[in-house]
């Protein structure tokens, strides 16, 4: 059966998905980036035209990397702030350098805290749009070049500086005035393996291991688990399982790294975007996917298709294999995609049209309903 696509179905769909996804995005400054925040934030143009992808992807909490202007151009960064709350999408600022584990580097990283977050939300005049709702923290001491040359005892002493340097965060914020500030912090999924499961952390036990992550839930309100380079659902799951199940008090959040391309990670977008529903479905309504990062992924979306229209609609009433169909023009690439629920839609098959003509595609259907839709962009002169 062949039917032009309603407009009312298009229309089904985000409002369904949006209501059950809460993404996130590490916004990063990313000089060298079109994409990166150093270039957007302050052209208005360029701010407009990012979260109306945001919004159209699903994305609720931006992590933004924007180093001194909050004290240097606090104005530009109040309109951001308040752009993304207009579009129902939290602000975090996004702080990150490894070192600031060591003691004697944590009175200039609070001081930091104090003039880019504290002051900043406080500064006379300042709307609650305009202010950040919390702070994130990429310190990863596994990246510091020492990292792999200590022992597993040394490994561990590392974790326990970065749970103090959690603490002493906590600790300002209170003495700042801000005790309930939201704090979040990036970690990798092996931090709670055993030394007895092959694990690096040289943690005495299960007892100390739990200890050290019941800590930081008291420092902190959410822990964004970094599962990159993992290709599959299953090793996904198994990075993240521990932390899921123990951490009780902060907020456990699953991130991908839309590391698209050949040789990388995700071969295709397409193949990330799956994986992106994939990890949603099996954990669960309001679960989503964090995403590393907004370069990355625009820079995988423009390598990409960027413009796609509508071709042809079909519904599939029964299991079994049959034909779908549609015409082609010269030059033009079309893509086939496939749901059951109007909204998951997974791309299958690309067709490059050397003429123009009529395309028969055979498919097998191995669930009891389904649509498939079929659109096609330009594909660009050699």
């Amino acid at each position: 059966m062949r039917l032009l696509l309603p407009a009312i179905l298009l229309l089904l769909c985000p409002a369904f998905s949006q209501a059950s996804k809460h993404r996130a995005v590490w916004f990063w400054q990313d000089a060298g980036s079109p994409y990166g925040a150093s270039n957007i934030v302050g052209n208005n143009v360029l701010e407009n035209q990012t979260v109306a992808i945001l919004q159209n992807r699903m994305v609720k909490r931006v992590y933004g990397s924007y180093g001194q202007h909050p004290v240097t151009n606090a104005a530009v960064i109040a309109g951001w702030n308040a752009k993304l709350e207009a579009a129902g999408i939290q602000s975090q600022f996004l702080m990150s350098e490894n070192t600031w584990i060591f003691p004697s580097n944590h009175a200039g990283f609070l001081m930091k805290i104090s003039e880019r977050v504290i002051d900043f939300n406080n500064a006379p005049g300042r709307t609650a749009a305009q202010k950040f709702d919390g702070l994130h923290l990429d310190i990863e001491p596994q990246a510091l070049g020492e990292w792999s040359g200590l022992s597993a005892a040394g490994k561990r002493n590392y974790l326990l500086l970065l749970r103090d340097t959690y603490a002493a965060v906590r600790q300002h914020l209170t003495n700042e005035g801000a005790p309930a500030f939201p704090v979040y912090a990036d970690l990798p999924v092996w931090f709670d393996n055993l030394p007895v499961d092959g694990g690096s952390i040289g943690w005495s036990g299960a007892a100390e291991r739990d200890q050290w992550f019941a800590d930081i839930a008291v420092s902190l309100t959410g822990i964004s688990l970094m599962a990159f380079e993992r290709t599959t659902l299953s090793s996904i799951s198994n990075g993240v399982a521990w932390e899921r199940a123990n951490i009780s008090g902060a907020d456990v959040r699953v991130g991908l790294e839309a590391d698209v391309g050949a040789g990388l990670t995700w071969a295709t977008l397409a193949d990330f975007n799956v994986m992106i529903e994939n990890v949603e479905g099996a954990f669960g309504p309001g679960d989503a996917v964090e995403i590393q990062s907004y370069t990355l992924w625009r820079e995988a979306i423009a390598a990409g298709p960027i413009v796609s229209v509508a071709v042809a609609f079909h519904y599939a009433l029964a299991l079994g294999s049959g034909d779908i169909s549609f015409d082609t023009e010269t030059n033009w690439t079309y893509l086939v995609h496939h749901t059951i629920d109007l909204c998951a839609w997974q791309e299958i098959q690309r067709v490059k049209a050397a003429e123009t003509g009529s395309v028969k595609l055979p498919v097998r259907l191995r669930e009891p309903r389904g649509f498939w839709r079929v659109t096609r962009f330009r594909t660009p002169e050699p």
